[in-house]
């Protein structure tokens, strides 16, 4: 491993506190989005990091989030994983950071669960699913949600989850393999669609996975932005500005075949080291790391970058 990306900040790294993984079972079974929950223990983790050169995790709960219909057990729920969450970065100092679950799409009890997470608990941000039973973000039901976290400036990490109609779409496939990268295309869209992020602007937003497939249809989603073929309606969005000015993880997507075309829809500086770990094996880890640093498109100024600096402008109290 290069010395240039060794005590890297992992921004894509997923946890399962033992109350969330067995409610999550209980709710939708022990194969949420087509693959099995994986355990997840603080020792074994961090043995994972030092083989790996991780130095700081940034923990997030993963799809299919912590609402399973009822509000009242989302806002237990979500507190919870967000107080083992910090009791978890307390006990190991350096080595984790957090973004705090919202009971979504529950607005009052997000609000709620915003001000005790970052004023309280202090965690780092959030982590926002691309959709919440088919209220995706950007949806007007979420404004205040948005407001109040731009209002704080706030880091927010969308994570993809199943969209309502992956029984059809899916094709028995598992989710994460298609329907994961195209939901968060939508939900980003429809975040620089809906105005969010022209009235949000304080925020910083990490987009999963290289972006999902934003990088390939940048241009065309620009040209209906621009409100050619009907596109937008009567006033202009400058797309590809909106999506430049983003942040993007690598998880799952090492190759050129990801980061040329993202290299070219954002800036060097907005590129993140991701892992998916612990729903990503530590072999497949392991293999994509090493496609990443076999890279030619990456300086060793970009491999600094990517694995530490880019992030510590988001996550200062890291360095």
């Amino acid at each position: 491993m290069t010395d240039q990306f060794t005590d890297r900040i992992d921004v894509h790294f997923h946890y399962l506190s033992p109350e969330y993984r067995e409610k999550m079972i209980d709710a939708v079974g022990g194969s949420p989005d087509g693959f099995a929950a994986p355990q997840w223990s603080a020792e074994a983790v961090l043995a994972m990091m030092d083989r790996m050169g991780i130095a700081t995790g940034m923990l997030s709960v993963s799809s299919p989030g912590v609402h399973f219909g009822n509000d009242a057990k989302a806002r237990l729920l979500a507190r919870s994983v967000n107080e083992f969450a910090a009791r978890t970065i307390g006990d190991y100092r350096g080595r984790f950071g957090g973004f705090a679950s919202l009971p979504l799409p529950d607005v009052d009890g997000a609000l709620e669960e915003i001000a005790y997470a970052l004023d309280t608990l202090k965690l780092d941000g959030v982590v926002m699913l691309t959709n919440f039973n088919g209220v995706y973000l950007g949806d007007k039901r979420l404004d205040p949600v948005f407001d109040e976290l731009n209002r704080r400036a706030a880091v927010v990490f969308i994570h993809p989850t199943s969209p309502i109609c992956w029984q059809q779409s899916a094709l028995g496939y598992p989710r994460p393999m298609i329907e994961f990268t195209f939901d968060s295309t939508r939900a980003v869209v429809n975040l620089i669609f809906s105005g969010t992020t022209v009235r949000c602007p304080k925020l910083r937003i990490i987009v999963p996975h290289a972006g999902g497939t934003l990088p390939f249809l940048a241009r065309r989603i620009g040209m209906f932005g621009r409100g050619l073929a009907g596109g937008s309606g009567s006033t202009p969005v400058s797309t590809e500005e909106h999506l430049r000015q983003l942040y993007y993880d690598l998880a799952g997507s090492p190759g050129s075949n990801a980061l040329a075309p993202l290299l070219e829809m954002t800036e060097r500086s907005h590129i993140l080291y991701g892992s998916d770990y612990v729903h990503t094996p530590e072999s497949v880890v392991s293999a994509h790391l090493a496609e990443l640093l076999s890279s030619k498109l990456l300086s060793a100024e970009d491999f600094r970058a990517i694995g530490r600096g880019n992030a510590l402008a988001l996550f200062p109290r890291l360095n």
